[in-house]
């Protein structure tokens, strides 16, 4: 087991006095050797097999994972309110996935969604069950226009922190080289196969080097085509620097989509989206 870091205090010496004495000098000697000894014990935690599972560095973890259930049976034509259990946990407009459907919304209350539009997204409208799970879905603008990902929900934060006014933006308040790291889960209901692709923006401007494209398979056999993205790029940050992940469509149909928790066989909820970003080192002088 690990032992806790202790930063030593600095010692209060004694005042010396005008002429040597032996007492002063042993009361010295004390001090100081106590100081020294709480030295050593730092070193030799953190020069230890252990010592750094008692460092603390900066770093953060983020996700998107929108889950509730219906409330009220909806028929494949019905563009009234879509009554659930809560929307607390979802964007105030954006997309929904309710079984194999794709339901736009413009607006929210605590239990609805409203401006509804049905069959989205490459989808097939179809009458669903209260009870049913709702799952939300980040789609882009248009395959023109590249959408900045949002993060709803923080999982780990030190010093690394989502803008309160912009949950786009990932803030690091520590200067140094940071591993950032995502994985999205991209799902697709048009019967043609969609590239899709995903970069870093850093302080509002893109990061070179740092796209990638992925296919997404169709849909096949009633089911929407899946895939999950990830990669990791190192970048250096100053203090107060914020990155952004962005990603296009060529459909423009392809979304970024939450999966809800799965009953046979059980299992968890899977993210539309997680991020971190690590802290690897100072910045080279």
């Amino acid at each position: 087991m690990s032992k806790p870091i202790r930063n030593p205090a600095v010692p209060n010496l004694p005042l010396a006095p005008v002429d040597y004495e032996k007492q002063y000098q042993e009361q010295l000697n004390n001090v100081l050797r106590l100081y020294f000894n709480q030295l050593n014990n730092l070193n030799a935690i953190l020069v230890g097999s252990t010592g750094g599972a008692v460092l603390q560095f900066p770093n953060g973890a983020f996700h998107q994972d929108g889950v509730t259930t219906l409330t009220t049976s909806i028929t494949n034509t019905s563009t009234t309110p879509i009554v659930v259990g809560s929307t607390a946990d979802f964007l105030s407009a954006g997309a929904l996935i309710i079984d194999t459907e794709v339901i736009q919304y413009t607006g929210t209350t605590p239990t609805s969604f409203t401006g509804i539009t049905r069959g989205a997204y490459g989808s097939t409208k179809a009458v669903h069950t209260a009870g049913a799970y709702i799952s939300e879905a980040q789609p882009v603008v248009s395959p023109t226009t590249p959408l900045s990902i949002q993060l709803t929900k923080t999982d780990v934060s030190n010093q690394v922190y989502l803008n309160p006014l912009d949950n786009t933006q990932v803030v690091h308040a520590i200067a140094g080289y940071y591993n950032v790291q995502f994985s999205v889960q991209l799902l697709n209901y048009t019967n043609d196969i969609d590239n899709v692709t995903f970069w870093f923006k850093q302080n509002g401007v893109d990061v070179p080097n740092s796209a990638g494209i992925e296919a997404v398979t169709a849909s096949h056999g009633g089911v929407a085509g899946a895939v999950i993205v990830s990669w990791n790029i190192v970048l250096p940050l100053n203090a107060g620097d914020y990155i952004q992940l962005l990603y296009t469509s060529d459909s423009g149909n392809t979304l970024a989509a939450t999966y809800p928790p799965g009953i046979t066989p059980v299992h968890p909820s899977s993210p539309s989206i997680i991020l971190t970003s690590t802290f690897v080192s100072a910045l080279y002088l």
